[in-house]
């Protein structure tokens, strides 16, 4: 698939919302979707009126990317490479729905963007994706009742290793 063409006008600009909003946004659209831990993001997608499809990028460091398109069916795309794990996926498709809520004002305003660089509305993605993924009271009551066990809380959570040592670094809990 050709790279993703940008237009000015189809750039997402940041929320500017401070990083502990941003987490407190993700948490709670999370419950309100009714997230659980190691839920089918996938269905969360297309409960939204949004699909997943995977894409043969090959190696060029991209991973993801989500395309916001109000008014068509469906109204947004979300695109994962198809080279990336189960783990990895599952964290991109979180950063693609902060991008969906923070940045298309849920579905309303036309963006495209790819998953490259790290300025300040990758930022707000990774905020969102983290306490989306690992809503603060939840994990902090699961750390507790799983023995502080990265592993086990992988397993629980269906996301990486790294992904839980930041958000305990986040949530200053190591």
């Amino acid at each position: 698939m050709p790279a993703i063409q940008q237009s000015p006008g189809s750039l997402p600009t940041p929320a500017n919302l401070a990083k502990p909003v941003v987490e407190k946004v993700a948490s709670q659209i999370a419950a309100k979707l009714g997230y659980t831990p190691g839920c089918d993001l996938e269905k969360i997608v297309k409960d939204l009126g949004g699909v997943v499809k995977y894409e043969n990028w090959g190696e060029e460091g991209r991973d993801g990317s989500l395309e916001v398109t109000p008014g068509q069916s469906p109204h947004f795309v979300i695109r994962l490479a198809s080279f990336a794990g189960h783990l990895r996926n599952r964290f991109t498709i979180a950063h693609e729905l902060g991008h969906y809520f923070l940045h298309s004002n849920v579905g309303q305003k036309e963006i495209t963007v790819a998953r490259e660089g790290s300025g300040r509305v990758e930022w707000e993605a990774n905020w969102f994706a983290g306490a989306f993924l690992l809503p603060e009271a939840q994990f902090k009551a699961d750390w507790e009742k799983y023995g502080h066990s990265i592993p086990r809380i992988v397993g629980v959570y269906q996301v990486s290793e790294a992904v839980v040592e930041i958000r305990l670094n986040n949530l200053k809990m190591q």
